[in-house]
């Protein structure tokens, strides 16, 4: 008899694909994107309370919340909360290959979502582009590891020091509410040790519920 293992499946062709348009769309709306964010790191949740936490309609939240449905990320559960449905979103990542690879996960999505709330992050994109976005979270990690100071990831992005600090620091707050929400961190490498006023500030919070 031998002794051979039987090699594993490959992997679902067709989920991984959809796992990556999903990102794709979710990196195409920055609205869409802070929804997705606030449902995944609260849930569950009701869209009511994600309203009152990202300050928007109760039209474009139901708007958004049925796209995320729709997307496969986010459903309505059968529970409620206070009179209203509660709403459970689950981490989405996909991989992007050219000549380096990328795995794209909810922090990057967050980030990006936050871009049309916060004016550091507006600013660094409208400069640099969203896709000078990952070399900016990858630096920030670099930072909460040890292995460099918030001047070195300025001087890794190629931009001023203090436009580099600012960037970090709003990503930093990002990281600090979804890591534990992000499958393709490696979160038992670092921490993020921000008071809760300064979560405050950035553009996602923890629910209390």
């Amino acid at each position: 008899m031998s002794d051979a293992q039987t090699p594993p499946d490959p992997p679902d062709a067709g989920t991984a694909a959809h796992r990556f348009f999903v990102v794709q769309e979710l990196l195409d709306t920055p609205a869409l994107a802070r929804i997705y964010t606030d449902i995944l790191v609260n849930s569950p949740t009701t869209i009511t309370a994600v309203r009152d936490r990202q300050d928007i309609s109760k039209s474009t939240a139901y708007k958004y919340a049925n796209t995320l449905a729709e997307l496969g990320v986010a459903e309505e559960l059968d529970a409620h909360k206070d009179g209203s449905t509660l709403w459970r979103a689950e981490p989405v990542s996909g991989i992007w290959t050219d000549e380096t690879t990328i795995e794209l996960g909810p922090v990057i999505v967050a980030v990006f979502g936050a871009t049309s709330v916060d004016d550091d992050l507006a600013l660094f994109m409208e400069r640099h582009g969203k896709a000078a976005l990952a070399p900016a979270i990858t630096a920030t990690i670099e930072y909460l590891n040890g292995e460099t100071t918030r001047r070195g990831v300025a001087a890794a992005l190629g931009v001023p020091a203090v436009e580099g600090i600012a960037v970090s620091q709003v990503i930093e707050r990002i990281i600090a509410v979804v890591k534990a929400h992000d499958p393709t961190l490696d979160t038992s490498t670092f921490d993020v040790d921000v008071h809760d006023r300064a979560i405050e500030q950035g553009p996602y919070q923890r629910a209390n519920e």
